[in-house]
């Protein structure tokens, strides 16, 4: 972190372009990055996206030189990044999912996993850039708050280096512990974290292409509004809805079942939304009594071609999100059944796609014409 804030320091960058993941704590670890940022005297820029494209990753550094911060997503990508960033640029990537060391000394690969800490269970990415922020300025201690809502997505109590972000969040006031839970005081009403978590991954997933990033980011730099609660209102109606109606079919038609996966497509009842909410999904389905919990659940969508704020994707790609429930996950940790980390990744690249996540939850992207022959290779791979 030290050394990466004295490369920021010595570069003199007047703007950092900040390329961040679309929910709860991929925008929490943006906006704390971008305040923080901001107070060290540097403008910023921002584009939100669900996967890092390698189309995608090409025109962003084609912004030109300068200071490039990836929160939240990049590090399961950064052999892909160093091969990309051009000479004379800055990469900072502030993440905690399942990664490689950089070997290129202008690309910081800032990861608890590369510390033998698990970014599954001790720190977000929220966090990372949190101390990232004070790092770069020790006054930065009102984002404590933020990093508490993006480490909302850990399940269990606060542990870990999020633990750090809790002190400092309690000592400066910005939270009011109740009964082991508490609020947060510093956005505005007065909501537990875990609610401001799922306030935020709504904004920022369901309403993805309709502005919603960039509301939910101010919301999380400015304060929120009322109409931001009622917009998180209205798009999370609008998502039970779609849940309610993929449940039903899904209840009435059975999921398709290989060796050792059971897969599904979204019907298109998620036209419009972001490609995020085919996971949360996912998360959901694991508990359903339907399901088999011997085989990993496997979803995908179609992705919408454009991207806001970038422009539109080349080629024509669906999202397949994965997911083991809890029997499957533990033989994963026992090390009987492989993770998704890695068999996703493998199945996607062999069709030209891309992955990435954690052992038990991971997504990627291939082209539309690949989908079927990419989830027969992670099946191979799974049994």
């Amino acid at each position: 972190m030290e050394e990466a804030v004295e490369r920021i320091r010595k570069a003199c960058f007047r703007e950092a372009f900040i390329i961040h993941h679309d929910e709860a704590d991929g925008v929490c670890s943006a906006a704390i990055a971008a305040k923080a940022l901001n107070r060290a005297g540097l403008n910023f820029k921002t584009i939100c996206l669900d996967k890092l494209y390698p189309e995608v990753l090409k025109g962003v550094y084609a912004q030109g030189r300068g200071l490039y911060l990836f929160a939240d997503i990049g590090s399961a990508h950064v052999k892909l990044i160093e091969r990309e960033a051009p000479m004379g640029n800055l990469t900072v990537i502030l993440d905690h999912h399942d990664t490689l060391k950089s070997s290129r000394s202008d690309v910081f690969n800032l990861n608890p996993e590369l510390y033998g800490l698990s970014g599954e269970r001790d720190a977000s990415a929220s966090t990372v850039a949190y101390l990232f922020a004070k790092t770069l300025d020790a006054s930065n201690l009102d984002l404590s708050a933020l990093a508490l809502i993006g480490a909302a997505e850990i399940p269990g109590p606060i542990t870990g280096l999020n633990q750090l972000a809790l002190r400092d969040a309690s000592t400066g006031g910005f939270i009011q512990m109740e009964k082991g839970d508490f609020k947060i005081m510093s956005l505005g009403k007065p909501f537990s974290y875990k609610r401001y978590s799922t306030t935020l991954s709504v904004l920022a997933s369901v309403g993805y292409y309709r502005g919603g990033p960039l509301r939910a980011l101010k919301a999380c730099m400015n304060g929120f509004e009322e109409k931001d609660y009622e917009e998180a209102s209205k798009l999370e109606e609008e998502r039970r809805k779609a849940n309610a109606t993929l449940l039903s079919i899904l209840r009435r038609e059975k999921l398709a079942k290989m060796k050792a996966i059971q897969w599904f497509s979204d019907r298109g009842v998620y036209k419009g939304m972001g490609t995020k909410v085919i996971g949360s999904f996912c998360s959901y389905l694991q508990y359903q009594g339907f399901i088999d919990k011997d085989k990993y659940i496997v979803g995908y969508m179609d992705v919408p071609p454009d991207i806001p704020g970038y422009g539109r994707l080349e080629k024509t790609y669906v999202k397949i999100s994965t997911r083991a429930p809890k029997p499957l996950a533990d033989r994963i940790a026992a090390g009987e059944k492989p993770p998704l980390s890695r068999i996703l990744p493998e199945a996607c690249s062999k069709f030209g796609g891309f992955a990435d996540g954690h052992t038990v939850a991971a997504s990627g992207v291939v082209e539309k014409s690949a989908v079927m022959d990419a989830l027969k290779t992670l099946d191979e791979l799974a049994s």
